[in-house]
C-alpha cells in the first residue's frame, strides 16, 4: 500500500529579531487548530493536537516541524515549517536605514509612482520643518517664544530615550528591509545566505518523498524572500529532466498547453483593460471568470508536475501577507520604467509568465516553438504556482498597512489580490492571523484560510 503523501506549509517570517518558532505557533492557531473546516472543534484537545517533531533542517536545529492529524473528512495531514532567517541579517545600523531612505526620497516626485507622492511630501515636510526650526533658532539666537525653558527641559529629557528606542527598536526592524531590499556590497552576502537557506529547505522537502504539495506563505519582508526563493528555485530546475517529463502527447504537456491558453486569454483581457484587469475593490463577472480559469489551469498543471516520478517541483501556492511587493515599482528598481523593463527581461517573474512569442495564433511562454516537447522558460514559477496576496490598505499614510498593497498591478492579473477591511485607525501590519470576534478579524482569518486553501479545492 502506497503511503499517503502530505502537504508541507512553509511560513517565512518578516522583519525584526524574532525568536525561532514563535511566529509559526501563532500562525498554526489561525491556519489550522481553530479552523472548523479542518479540525473537529467539538472533539476536544485530542482532535486539535499537533506534534513538534524533528524537522528537515539540519542547518538550524532550533527549528522543528509541526505535524498535524488528518484534516476533517480527508486522509491528508500537514507539516508546518518556519523558514527562519533573522540570524542571517544581524548588525543593522542607522546608517543602513538613512542610506536606503536617501535613495528612496532624494529624487523629484515625478520619478516616483503617483501612489507614493503623499509619503514623499510627508517625509520632506518633516525634514524641512525640523531644519527650519533649527535655522530660526540659530538666526535669532534664542528659541521661538512658544519653546520656553520648561519645554526645552522636557525635550532634552526625551532625547536619550528616543535615541535609545531608535537604536534598540527601530534599527533592528527597519534595518532588515533597508539591507535586504538594497543590493549594496555590504548586503550581498546576507541576501545570498538568506536565499540559499530557503532554497536548501525547499530542495529537502521536495526530495524527501513525503510530500506532493508545498504551500509557501510569507509575511512582510518574508514575502519578498519567498518570491526570491521561488524565482531562483524554478530557474535552477534541470532542463533535461523537464524536457523528459514534457514529452509530446503526455498529460503534463497537455496541462501546460491548457495553462498557456488560459494565461493568454487573461493577458489579452488585462491588456485591453489598460494593464490592470481587476481594479482594487471591484470584481466583474468576466474578469473573475478569466482569473478563475487561469488559476484552475495552474492547479491542474501543478498536480501533474507533482505526479511525475521523482518530481522536480511541488510548490502549488504562494500566499503573501502584508507584502512590500505591493510597492515593487518603488522598492525593486530605480524607476517604474526600470521595473517594467526588468519584468520584460525576465528578472522578475510574473503571473501569467512573460509571453515570449506567438505560435499558430497563440501566445506562449514555452520553448522550443514546435508542437513537440516544450517546457516553460526559466522565469515561469507562476505557471504551476498560484499566487494570492492578502493586504490591508493604507489609510492616512501611516495606519492600516502602509507596507502592503495590491500586487496584480505589478506582477500580472494572475495574482489574486484580497483587500481586507480596515479596523478604524489601527496599525494592521501584524494582524494577518490575529483572531478575534470582530467582523474585521473574522474576515481576515477567512481570507488567510481561503488563500492557503489547504484542502486544495478551487483556489480563492
Amino acid at each position: 500500500m502506497t503511503e499517503q503523501k502530505k502537504t508541507a506549509v512553509i511560513l517565512i517570517h518578516g522583519i525584526g529579531e524574532q525568536r525561532p518558532m514563535s511566529t509559526l505557533w501563532s500562525f498554526i492557531d489561525a491556519a489550522w487548530l481553530n479552523d472548523p473546516d479542518l479540525v473537529e472543534q467539538d472533539w476536544g484537545e485530542a482532535a486539535k493536537a499537533v506534534y513538534s517533531k524533528p524537522g528537515l533542517t539540519p542547518d538550524n536545529l532550533e527549528m522543528r516541524r509541526i505535524a498535524t492529524r488528518k484534516a476533517k473528512g480527508t486522509q491528508r495531514s500537514f507539516d508546518f515549517y518556519e523558514y527562519y532567517w533573522a540570524h542571517l541579517l544581524l548588525g543593522n545600523t542607522l546608517g543602513d536605514i538613512l542610506i536606503w531612505l536617501k535613495e528612496l526620497f532624494w529624487r523629484w516626485p515625478t520619478s516616483l509612482p503617483r501612489a507614493y507622492w503623499g509619503y514623499w511630501v510627508f517625509g520632506w515636510a518633516l525634514v524641512l520643518g525640523s531644519l527650519g526650526l533649527y535655522l530660526a533658532w540659530g538666526v535669532y539666537g534664542e528659541p521661538p517664544q512658544w519653546l520656553t525653558w520648561p519645554w526645552l527641559t522636557a525635550l532634552g529629557a526625551l532625547i536619550p530615550p528616543v535615541v535609545g528606542l531608535i537604536v534598540r527598536g527601530v534599527v533592528p526592524v527597519a534595518g532588515d528591509a533597508a539591507r535586504y531590499l538594497r543590493a549594496a556590497p555590504r548586503n550581498v552576502e546576507a541576501r545570498q545566505n538568506i536565499r540559499a537557506g530557503g532554497l536548501a529547505l525547499l530542495e529537502r522537502l521536495t526530495r524527501s518523498g513525503e510530500y506532493d504539495r508545498i504551500v509557501m506563505a510569507g509575511h512582510s519582508l518574508g514575502s519578498v524572500v519567498a518570491y526570491d526563493i521561488l524565482t531562483h528555485a524554478w530557474a535552477g530546475l534541470d532542463e533535461e529532466t523537464l524536457k523528459g517529463q514534457h514529452a509530446a502527447d503526455t498529460p503534463l504537456l497537455d496541462r501546460l498547453k491548457e495553462l498557456e491558453k488560459a494565461g493568454a486569454a487573461l493577458f489579452e483581457a488585462d491588456r485591453a483593460a489598460d494593464g490592470y484587469l481587476v481594479p482594487v475593490g471591484t470584481n466583474t463577472q468576466e474578469s473573475a471568470s478569466l482569473i478563475q480559469a487561469y488559476r484552475e489551469a495552474q492547479q491542474a498543471y501543478a498536480a501533474e508536475l507533482a505526479a511525475q516520478e521523482n518530481p522536480a517541483w511541488l510548490v502549488s501556492d504562494l500566499v503573501t501577507l502584508g507584502s512590500p511587493l505591493g510597492k515593487a515599482d518603488l522598492l525593486l528598481a530605480e524607476t517604474p520604467e526600470a521595473f517594467r523593463t526588468r519584468k520584460k527581461q525576465r528578472a522578475y517573474p510574473t503571473s501569467p509568465p512573460f509571453f515570449e512569442y506567438w505560435a499558430k495564433d497563440a501566445r506562449r511562454f514555452t520553448y522550443p516553438r514546435d508542437d513537440g516537447e516544450r517546457i516553460p522558460h526559466f522565469a515561469a514559477p507562476f505557471g504551476p504556482c498560484v499566487w494570492s496576496n492578502v493586504y490591508f490598505p493604507a489609510r492616512l499614510l501611516l495606519v492600516g498597512d502602509p507596507v502592503a498593497g495590491a500586487c496584480a498591478r505589478h506582477f500580472g492579473p494572475g495574482v489574486k489580490d484580497v483587500r481586507l477591511a480596515n479596523n478604524w485607525l489601527r496599525f494592521q501590519h501584524c494582524d494577518y492571523w490575529r483572531e478575534g470576534e470582530s467582523k474585521v478579524a473574522e474576515q481576515t482569518i477567512a481570507a488567510l484560510r481561503g488563500a492557503l486553501n489547504l484542502t486544495h479545492g478551487t483556489p480563492l
